[in-house]
């Protein structure tokens, strides 16, 4: 099935979102991804419910011009414009840049009351989301798709972007930095998924529909894991008897649940085998950013 246009796929979730009459935000950087982003919103959104913020990471020389580049476009279709530009001595690192990014378009959206921040991530970032994601150890969460609901472009690929652009006369600046393979993201990318498609051309179609089977998976685990232990995640407490009675995949599951942020399948592992194998009485591990204790035969965290 041919995938739909991007200005169609933008439509189409406008209006399955009920986001007609609705304020939003849109992250551009000013890559190619983004400002087919801007230009197809400014054709199917009414401007004054438009804002843009743009986050300057001052990393590379450029980046100066890529902010007056996105402005100079606002400033054009008379669209709010904010922006923010990172402190030089900002840990530059793309963990630490997303979580940044969001927090400042967040204060951004709640400036211009918007309902929704939207973002010009596609089917190609799910791809790379996805293998980067497997080589983590995310399970079957890490490989779901992303959130869905800010994203009007997750079903079409980076290439189909670029011809949308270049056919419609989009202009768009380049980031040299994605070229640079010490970032994991851009190593994928450069080598990783030429590699794949010389095995599997329709590289996108086939991890969305993998993505999707995924969170269906996903949704099954967590709502067996409610049905089973719903008392536990209540009291933060659980028997090890039970915990070892439960399926070995609701066994994963329930430390990723109860991990502050995702562990790595390493981690999983060994706080597996602790609980799985004898633990002495008040002994304890770490998980993904959360103690977990053994105390008289129950587990607490």
């Amino acid at each position: 099935m041919k995938s739909p246009s991007p200005i169609e796929a933008f439509k189409s979730f406008i209006e399955s979102n009920k986001l007609e009459s609705q304020k939003l935000i849109l992250m551009v950087s000013g890559g190619v991804d983004s400002m087919v982003l801007l230009d197809i919103a400014a054709q199917v959104i009414d401007k004054s419910k438009l804002a843009v913020f743009h986050l300057n990471h001052n990393a590379r020389a450029e980046a100066k011009a890529d902010q007056i580049f996105v402005q100079n476009i606002c400033t054009k279709y008379k669209i709010q414009f904010y922006t923010e530009t990172l402190s030089t001595n900002f840990q530059a690192s793309e963990r630490n840049w997303r979580n940044e990014r969001i927090r400042l378009s967040q204060l951004a959206a709640a400036d211009f009351a918007a309902t929704r921040i939207l973002t010009a991530h596609h089917a190609t970032d799910l791809v790379e989301t996805m293998i980067h994601r497997l080589t983590k150890g995310a399970g079957a969460g890490g490989l779901s798709p992303f959130d869905i609901s800010t994203k009007p472009f997750w079903e079409i690929s980076k290439s189909e972007l670029v011809d949308f652009a270049n056919e419609n006369g989009i202009e768009w600046q380049e980031d040299c930095t994605n070229l640079n393979t010490k970032f994991e993201r851009n190593l994928i990318r450069a080598e990783v998924l030429p590699a794949l498609r010389s095995i599997t051309p329709n590289l996108e179609a086939v991890f969305v529909r993998e993505a999707k089977t995924f969170a269906e998976l996903q949704n099954f685990l967590e709502m067996q894991l409610q049905t089973q232990l719903s008392e536990a995640f209540k009291k933060h407490s659980l028997d090890l008897s039970k915990f070892r009675e439960t399926h070995p995949a609701l066994q994963s599951e329930f430390l990723r649940t109860i991990a502050l942020k995702t562990p790595s399948q390493s981690e999983i592992e060994d706080c597996l085998k602790w609980l799985l194998g004898n633990p002495e009485g008040n002994s304890k591990k770490s998980i993904g950013g959360t103690e977990v204790k053994l105390k008289e035969n129950q587990l607490r965290w």
